[in-house]
């Protein structure tokens, strides 16, 4: 390049200083305007190829701290609740001022969720201490963090143990103790296992958990009561004291509508806390179910992934292979995993779903599918096998132009990380207009073949290509500890199959809310083209179905759908009705839901210390308690592991954006345009 840059340079000079006989200069002089343009030259025509140069730059990182926050209620449920709720505030905004004046810190409050800032109010009904600690690895991944301070009472009640995650810190995490460390004899209802809607005529079960700390040798009974008849009863002896049990009871579904039922553990006199000895939960009693049938080849995990995220009220039959096909008129959706295939009867198959024109089908294509076969049941999609016989690893990616129904942030986000399905080599040509929610990515190529798309005709369809969606789901719970991302997909999925409506608009509420949570419903209206439109008024009408109160609301609206945000709603079971008009046409959608109790805070009152020390212990930190905060301060900065950190960086920029270059270029020319005046050229 430099020798290029040079020769062009050269030759530039020679045509204007020694081919041009006009000009008539001396010997050294011309010498001189040679060298000038020659230089000229040289650096405009260097600079077309576009080099860069290398800089070796030094950063000094500041060190950070992290303060991280236990918001949630179980810290003022204690026998000190007082003091958090009026004294601590004032102590600790003292303490974040000190900090702040010393050091750079970066604040946040945890609980239900991670979030940013300092400002606590005791709310959050559960404890995710795990996820704090990903959070702070995650977002200061190779940064500078001297220390990260973590205010708790060590009680956790979702996530995993954060003991196991304190070996990856590099950093100190320094732990103070918040709540009561004294423990008390208490007895409470841990959980309660129940279907949220039964069968009408059925009996159903109902599983009480019941715990006791400091309780052996004591007696306490449990009673299940439901409008203040009782309704069972069962005397326990605590044998220890750390006590657990499940109890049992088997209750009648014998009369349809809504069963408010009182759980409660009877308390002792040495008691302090009897938040924790009630439970309410409300059962729905039916007398009509979602029948969804699945054919499939051969049992496969896959059924039971799917089975997982369907609702009390639908129940799943199977038939494998060659066992006779139902009825399809008893069903409301078909699922076929693997089918048709070599053992299934085809002709039967045909002539049911010729009778059932309107029953909804979800195809799960894979190595067992007869693909020819399959194109003779519907005509959505054209399917034929690949030139190759051989089986592909297949990931997801989500389609930002899927338009059906809506899908969360996460999911988009999370989609593309699961692990890849199993697909054989297909060739695959839609005939139908079809909505692809994912796509399907080959070794990181985006193939642009749908691996979950949506069709809909005279037949609600679906396709998914490729099998084991089974390791999506304990993806899902390895990443979050809850298998809700997984559930969202398929619920949504089958949900779309199962509703009736042709015009495509929905309405996504989720099954269960929490009682200090916000009721938040979303919805699309679709037009007779299936575009989503947003000009005509949604109202919506939701009624508790134990009390009779109804709630009217207004949807508002968003570019391309509505949302409702109904605030906090009573404990219960509600149904809605959502409605629109338009043109002529009037829509309904109609649902339910359940607001439920979270009285999980109140189930651990003793601040667990032991795994305070713990976390501190592994990171090389320190525990202490709030009245030390003082000794805290002093500690930190005194810390010599406090330090700024200098960064040794190397950067390429490009030369031709370095401005000292343009001045060189303009006093080169400059030079030789005076010389050339004084000499009578110009």
């Amino acid at each position: 390049m430099y020798l290029v840059a040079l020769a062009v340079g050269i030759a530039f000079a020679m045509l204007l200083y020694f081919k041009n006989k006009k000009q008539h200069y001396g010997k050294p002089l011309t010498m001189v305007f040679f060298a000038l343009r020659t230089l000229m030259g040289s650096v405009v025509t260097m600079l077309l190829f576009n080099p860069y140069i290398r800089q070796k730059v030094s950063v000094v990182e500041q060190p950070t701290l992290v303060l991280a926050h236990d918001n949630s209620a179980s810290v003022v449920l204690s026998k000190d609740s007082l003091f958090y709720k009026e004294s601590y505030p004032t102590q600790i905004a003292a303490f974040e001022e000190s900090l702040n004046n010393n050091f750079q810190v970066d604040e946040y409050l945890f609980g239900q969720e991670v979030r940013d800032g300092n400002k606590l109010d005791f709310t959050d009904q559960l404890t995710d201490i795990s996820s704090m600690l990903q959070s702070v690895e995650r977002n200061y991944y190779k940064r500078n963090v001297g220390a990260v301070l973590l205010f708790s009472d060590g009680i956790y009640n979702r996530g995993f143990e954060p003991s196991l995650l304190t070996e990856r810190f590099a950093f100190p995490i320094h732990t103070v103790v918040l709540g009561d460390t004294m423990s008390y004899p208490d007895l409470f209802v841990k959980d309660v296992h129940y279907n949220k809607k039964v069968s009408l005529g059925s009996t159903f079960p109902v599983r009480v958990v019941v715990g006791a700390i400091d309780c052996s040798g004591k007696k306490a009974e449990l009673t299940l009561s439901e409008d203040g008849r009782l309704v069972a009863r069962q005397e326990i002896e605590v044998g220890s004291n750390r006590f657990s049990k499940e109890i049992d009871f088997m209750l009648d579904a014998d009369r349809k509508g809504v069963r408010q039922i009182e759980i409660e553990v009877k308390g002792l006199e040495e008691e302090f806390q009897l938040l924790n000895n009630q439970k309410r939960i409300f059962v729905e009693v039916q007398d009509q179910q979602y029948k969804v049938l699945c054919l499939a080849d051969a049992p496969h995990p896959d059924l039971g992934a799917l089975k997982s995220v369907l609702n009390d009220d639908c129940e799943m039959d199977f038939v494998f292979g060659r066992d006779a096909l139902p009825d399809l008129s008893s069903y409301q959706l078909l699922v076929m995993h693997q089918t048709p295939s070599r053992r299934t009867d085809v002709g039967a198959l045909i002539s049911q779903l010729e009778k059932n024109k309107k029953l909804p089908v979800l195809y799960v294509v894979g190595n067992a599918t007869d693909v020819e076969e399959m194109s003779k049941l519907q005509q959505a999609i054209d399917i034929h096998r690949g030139v190759t016989n051989t089986m592909l690893d297949v990931k997801a990616s989500y389609n930002t132009s899927f338009g059906t129904f809506t899908v969360s942030d996460k999911l988009r986000e999370q989609v593309g990380k699961y692990p890849p399905l199993a697909l054989p080599h297909l060739e695959v040509n839609p005939l139908l207009a079809h909505d692809d929610l994912l796509m399907q990515d080959v070794l990181g190529i985006k193939s642009g073949l749908p691996l979950l798309t949506f069709v809909k005709g005279d037949r609600k369809m679906a396709f998914l290509f490729g099998t084991n969606v089974w390791r999506w789901r304990l993806y899902n719970y390895y990443q979050d500890h809850n298998s809700m991302v997984f559930d969202e997909l398929f619920s949504k999925t089958l949900k779309y199959l199962l509703l009736s409506a042709d015009d495509g608009s929905a309405i996504f509420a989720k099954e269960e809310y929490y009682s200090n949570e916000p009721v938040v419903i979303n919805a699309e209206l679709r037009n007779p083209s299936n575009e989503l439109v947003t000009e005509p008024d949604l109202s919506i009408q939701i009624i508790n179905k134990k009390t009779g109160e109804t709630y009217d609301y207004v949807f508002s609206k968003r570019d391309h759908d509505y949302e409702l945000n109904a605030g906090i709603l009573p404990e219960g079971i509600y149904t809605y009705k959502a409605t629109a008009e338009i043109g002529e046409k009037k829509i309904g959608m109609n649902g339910s839901f359940s607001v439920v109790s979270l009285g999980i805070e109140a189930q651990q009152l003793t601040a667990d210390i032991d795994r305070m020390r713990s976390i501190a212990a592994a990171t090389n930190g320190n525990c202490y308690t709030v009245d030390q905060l003082p000794k805290l301060l002093e500690e930190l900065k005194a810390d010599t592991r406090i330090t700024s950190v200098e960064h040794h960086e190397t950067r390429f920029e490009d030369l031709i954006h370095s401005k000292w270059l343009l001045f060189v270029l303009i006093g080169l020319a400059a030079v030789e345009w005076i010389l050339r005046k004084m000499f009578g050229t110009y």
